[in-house]
């Protein structure tokens, strides 16, 4: 199997369990997470939307109009004028699992359709471009391991600091919220 064929299978498994994480419905005992990579994201996710709670849901507003291949869109041309790198593939995956978390008051069992048509499309998206766009930039990173150990690592260095780990994921996405903040200003 080429590296680029286990990457796709890799990322699949990894962005879905998120992704899916996202779209459980409340009371619902999560799954466990289905790898090491995506257990990492799913702490990852968990600090940057405790601490950055107020601009998920000012996003979520905004793009509940926009579809999935829309918003990916315009998170890639805001990439591609910079470097990539772990910081940015956690901030997209998550901002991507935000779109995911409505609070609609339709009936339920049609919402938990909605979510996982959507959860679907955007999981196809965002495996197309973290496999075709930057699959090379990926693998020379180690992967999904690459992410896991990355994270795992700030972690580790920082109990003292718990701030410290979210500190590393911004400065590493090298534009925080801000990017996503000029996305929706534009929008």
């Amino acid at each position: 199997m080429d590296y680029k064929s286990a990457l796709r299978e890799e990322t699949v498994q990894v962005v879905s369990d998120y992704l899916e994480y996202c779209c459980r419905r409340e009371g619902i005992q999560e799954r466990p997470p289905t790898s090491p990579a995506a257990a990492t994201l799913r702490s990852v996710a968990k600090e940057l939307r405790q601490n950055y709670q107020d601009f998920f849901e000012y996003a979520r507003n905004q793009l509940l109009d926009c579809t999935p291949e829309q918003v990916l869109r315009n998170v890639e041309e805001l990439f591609s004028q910079e470097e990539f790198n772990w910081g940015r593939v956690a901030v997209t995956v998550v901002f991507a699992g935000a779109m995911l978390e409505t609070k609609e008051p339709q009936k339920e069992e049609r919402a938990q359709q909605l979510r996982r048509e959507m959860s679907r499309r955007l999981t196809e998206k965002l495996c197309y471009y973290l496999v075709e766009k930057k699959g090379a930039w990926l693998h020379e990173n180690g992967g999904w391991t690459g992410f896991h150990h990355r994270f795992t690592k700030e972690k580790s260095s920082s109990k003292s600091d718990p701030s410290s780990t979210l500190c590393c994921i911004m400065a590493a996405a090298g534009f925080g919220l801000v990017g996503l903040a000029l996305l929706l200003a534009v929008r």
